[in-house]
């Protein structure tokens, strides 16, 4: 199975300005998904897909291959399937064909090699379309979440409302880290969460999303004790 492997990494930001390149204790943000990818026993070709070209110097010095998009799927309303659509037909067109794409989020930086690896080997080994990876819910569960209308409150979870944590059924959370789809399937559904998929579960302990200034923070202090257990 040939996977491409794609980091999306965009210039623009408007909740965290400059997060793909921020640094975390000593490398861009950036780096980390370069890194996972380049451990990867199973990607076949690596890229970061950008339109920056800050973000592009960066790739190249951590010796990553660099896709520049059109500048049409680079606004804060562009739908990164339509980049990663066209960095396909681009390899396309030079005769590379793979069998899937996998998506590395760089604000989804706690991932390793390994991780990268047993989710292509669940995709290999099942009869599925994509694996999505995901962490086991834990407080914050859905039995614990309520609608309101009208000053009214009423849980989404009724049945399970009073039950103890331990009771309550299992569940589990996108975490970002990697999205892989088969190639036919992406590009027929246009999504990274088709119909058939299976999960690749991980440590929920190192569950974080760059998406605010708070999540800069638990980042800053939660990546240092994530390199000195995991890699």
């Amino acid at each position: 199975m040939k996977v491409l492997g794609i980091i999306p990494a965009r210039g623009g930001s408007k909740g965290v300005p400059g997060k793909n390149i921020m640094e975390f204790d000593g490398k861009p943000l950036l780096a980390y998904a370069i890194e996972a990818g380049k451990k990867s026993k199973l990607i076949s070709k690596l890229i970061v897909n950008t339109d920056d070209m800050k973000i592009a110097q960066i790739s190249e010095d951590f010796e990553c291959e660099v896709f520049i998009r059109k500048k049409e799927f680079a606004t804060d309303t562009s739908e990164v399937i339509d980049s990663v659509i066209q960095t396909i037909e681009f390899f396309k067109k030079k005769g590379e064909f793979f069998d899937a794409v996998m998506l590395l989020q760089p604000t989804s930086p706690l991932r390793t090699g390994e991780d990268i690896d047993k989710a292509i080997q669940i995709l290999r080994r099942g009869k599925i379309d994509a694996v999505i990876s995901m962490v086991k819910v834990q407080d914050k569960h859905p039995a614990r979440m309520y609608k309101m209308e009208k000053s009214q409150l009423s849980s989404l979870m009724p049945e399970h409302e009073t039950e103890r944590r331990q009771d309550l059924p299992e569940l589990y959370l996108r975490n970002g880290c990697i999205y892989l789809v088969k190639t036919e399937v992406l590009k027929n559904q246009r999504t990274f969460m088709p119909t058939n998929k299976s999960a690749y579960i991980m440590n929920a302990d190192w569950d974080v999303n760059v998406d605010t200034e708070i999540d800069v923070i638990i980042l800053g202090q939660l990546i240092k004790k994530w390199k000195r257990q995991v890699l």
